[in-house]
């Protein structure tokens, strides 16, 4: 089977923003996630998502497998990971809490609108990657961009929504399912953060961003007529972040320019290969312990 360009699934939000037009997404509106791959409808347990959080999202938390089969909302955690791709000087991500807080105070916290005062806050900048293992609290800051790599599960419970109106009325929470899905001891400092691009200035054109339980990703810079070859044994997916380059299967070519993904699906002893045109900036993800 050939490595073929998926088609985005552009979705309104109310947080969103016109960014994604610079992926070559086009669009009216704000838009503020375009799903680029949908494991669910692929047989894949992986989504790749870019999101645009032109305002703030909400504060939120993911069940992992074994509490989301108890809440009978579906058979899949979701961990994640993001990317940031663009931001704001003064850009932020809440990431799990500034202290030891006991579930009583976050409950409290979260009916009130206090709990943003309870987060870690971390400012970040383009590069940064953060894993967000599920059980974690966090959202996206205000003018945060970010390429998002999860399992395939569509599962949010929301703490807080910034008291947002959407349609009349504000949107709904899910603070008792939140509740039991923290896990308190999930936390990073900026410490914990790797940055794709002091990581590729050391001469390095293959950064591994990490290998997780269910996902892995690393990131490859090709400068121009540089190019790598690797055997496809595995299904690989490509999202290009910067510039242009050149797929190559079995003599047939397909451009690759940014914004654009291209699913390459396993084909045992056959071998890609992926050249630059100026500077091709792309990441690479691949499911992890699943059986496809």
């Amino acid at each position: 089977m050939f490595p073929y360009k998926t088609v985005p699934e552009l979705c309104e939000k109310i947080w969103g923003g016109y960014r994604l037009k610079d992926y070559n997404k086009y669009f009216s509106g704000k838009i503020g996630e375009s799903i680029e791959f949908d494991g669910r409808k692929q047989a894949m347990p992986i989504t790749i998502k870019l999101i645009d959080a032109w305002d703030n999202l909400s504060i939120q938390v993911h069940p992992d497998k074994e509490t989301a089969l108890e809440l009978n909302d579906g058979n899949s955690g979701k961990d994640e990971l993001w990317v940031v791709l663009d931001c704001e000087k003064d850009s932020l991500i809440f990431y799990g809490f500034n202290d030891f807080y006991d579930k009583k105070i976050i409950h409290e916290a979260a009916l009130d609108g206090s709990i943003i005062n309870l987060m870690n806050r971390i400012n970040v900048k383009k590069g940064d990657c953060i894993f967000i293992p599920s059980g974690t609290v966090h959202a996206l800051g205000k003018g945060v961009l970010v390429y998002e790599l999860q399992q395939a599960s569509n599962v949010t419970y929301r703490l807080y929504d910034w008291n947002r109106v959407e349609n009349g009325k504000q949107r709904e929470l899910h603070i008792d399912k939140a509740i039991r899905t923290i896990k308190i001891d999930n936390y990073i400092t900026a410490e914990n953060i790797i940055n794709i691009y002091s990581k590729s200035s050391e001469d390095s054109r293959l950064v591994t961003i990490g290998q997780y339980e269910h996902f892995g990703a690393r990131f490859v810079t090709l400068k121009d007529e540089e190019s790598i070859m690797q055997r496809c044994d595995e299904p690989r997916i490509i999202t290009v972040i910067s510039g242009r380059g050149l797929l190559c299967f079995k003599g047939k070519e397909s451009c690759l320019e940014k914004g654009e993904i291209f699913v390459i699906p396993a084909n045992i002893d056959e071998c890609i290969s992926i050249i630059g045109i100026d500077v091709l900036n792309y990441i690479e993800s691949w499911p992890r312990n699943a059986n496809l």
